[in-house]
């Protein structure tokens, strides 16, 4: 996938709001009337589930992926490309086309599935495993009841469910000198997330490298907050928990 921004006639990225149903309704149709894109599914509004259009609401570059919902039945196409495997710590998208229509808990992996797209960044890192793709972790968390209904992927993924594809998971207490300790080490580490930058309820991101500038972040819900650099500050305001990781 090509993980470029997308061009300046269409919404940007703001920090994800909460919208009722009507609210929601409301804003596509205000992004309709801004945006031809966003045309088809405002005038098919009921064949998209609700969750997916506040996900789009919130993440334009989600777009794409929306519109062929309708028509998607839930079929995984593809693997890892040769530029992700030539990648050190490669971002991967939930709702990437390959794997994102795919069932994960009440919904599928392009809504649901942050925690196992997360794993899989963290699985294929570590290990170059190219068959430990979003759908397989998703399906073996669904398979081995880490989903927890009504809530989402359960913490216990990011440590025993780990285990199955030759990694241990351990974690870790909320400070700077600790994360970056784990981070010189080379071990990426998985955050669990409170609402704020990144989600209006609960979110996985990785965090993977730190600079002058900041935290390094993939997002497996966006882009363009994969592309920023991060400070521990804005970070650890939001982080509920987290884990580091190494092969075995």
């Amino acid at each position: 996938m090509n993980h470029e921004l997308f061009p300046a006639d269409t919404p940007s990225v703001e920090t994800p709001v909460l919208r009722t149903e009507d609210e929601l309704k409301d804003t596509i149709r205000q992004l309709a009337e801004k945006y031809d894109g966003y045309k088809d599914i405002h005038e098919n509004y009921d064949r998209y589930p609700e969750a997916l259009l506040g996900a789009l609401a919130n993440n334009p570059e989600m777009l794409d992926f929306v519109k062929g919902y309708p028509e998607n039945d839930g079929s995984v196409t593809g693997g890892l490309t040769k530029k992700e495997k030539e990648e050190s710590y490669p971002l991967f998208l939930q709702w990437d086309e390959r794997w994102g229509y795919a069932a994960y808990g009440e919904s599928c992996i392009g809504i649901s599935g942050c925690g196992p797209t997360c794993l899989s960044m963290v699985v294929y890192a570590l290990t170059k495993d190219d068959s430990a793709t979003p759908d397989r972790l998703a399906d073996y968390a669904w398979k081995q009841d880490y989903y927890v209904e009504g809530t989402g992927t359960s913490w216990s993924l990011m440590t025993e469910g780990a285990k199955a594809f030759g990694l241990q998971g351990r974690e870790l207490s909320l400070d700077e000198g600790v994360l970056r300790s784990e981070l010189d080490q080379g071990h990426p580490v998985i955050c669990a997330m409170r609402a704020g930058d990144f989600t209006t309820a609960g979110h996985f991101i990785m965090i993977y490298a730190y600079d002058k500038d900041g935290f390094s972040v993939n997002d497996p819900n966006c882009i363009e907050r994969s592309q920023k650099k991060w400070s521990y500050e804005d970070l650890s305001r939001q982080i509920k928990n987290l884990w580091s990781y190494y092969s075995e």
